[in-house]
């Protein structure tokens, strides 16, 4: 039998780009805002590429090795067929730290990065739990030490810290011409700015219904109205 061969790019819907963030910052509201199109298909923090990207550090996969099958992942979720125009992808707020193997692969696409003042982010993060928080009650520092130096957090708080000032000194250090850097919540308002930096072009009434989920619980699959997280 012959070997599989990886779908022509004319096969595959264009991609417009990657959304990286810090933790509650808006994200999954960008995403079903932008999702909301029949133009775009929204991949949202896929567990193939965390699968991966976790391998990758824990078991010291080469990097050649993941770039190739991060290749694979990203293309199989590209290939057309819905009727959708074109692609973005929300990954995961941890995946920013490992941003340099998304910009190997597809240097020219355009990317945002959605953070959030750090002493907001700790107070709201020490009364959740899930994704990276829970990294901290793991008994062995099999996820953390790839993050973060273990040394410098000394407790629940001082890590939270740090996670949250890592993302955003991963994200400038990849700052580059196809960048847009952007806060919470002032990302509600500079949303004609986010399409055409994805080069998205939204009807009157496509917009008019993307943000109708400003009013909403982004978190939530039945329309709670929002509230501030303070």
């Amino acid at each position: 039998m012959g070997e599989s061969q990886s779908p022509l790019e004319e096969e595959l819907l264009p991609l417009r780009g990657f959304i990286f963030h810090t933790a509650h910052c808006g994200s999954t509201l960008l995403g079903r805002m932008l999702g909301s199109s029949s133009q775009v298909r929204m991949i949202s923090e896929p567990e193939a590429i965390n699968g991966l990207l976790l391998s990758y550090l824990m078991h010291e996969i080469p990097e050649s090795q993941a770039l190739n099958q991060l290749k694979q992942i990203i293309e199989s979720y590209r290939i057309s067929g819905d009727g959708k125009e074109s692609i973005i992808f929300k990954l995961t707020s941890w995946n920013v730290f490992l941003i340099q193997l998304f910009q190997k692969l597809y240097p020219s696409s355009p990317w945002i990065y959605i953070d959030r003042e750090t002493e907001e982010l700790v107070k709201i993060l020490t009364r959740e739990d899930g994704g990276f928080i829970d990294w901290w009650h793991h008994p062995v520092d099999i996820l953390r030490k790839h993050f973060v130096e273990s040394s410098i957090c000394v407790d629940q708080e001082s890590y939270l810290r740090h996670m949250i000032e890592g993302h955003r000194k991963n994200a400038l250090a990849a700052k580059n011409s196809n960048a847009l850097l952007i806060n919470y919540p002032d990302f509600l308002t500079a949303f004609p700015e986010i399409l055409a930096h994805f080069q998205l072009s939204f009807s009157t009434e496509e917009i008019k219904n993307a943000l109708r989920f400003q009013r909403f619980e982004s978190k939530h699959f039945e329309p709670f109205l929002f509230k501030a997280s303070l």
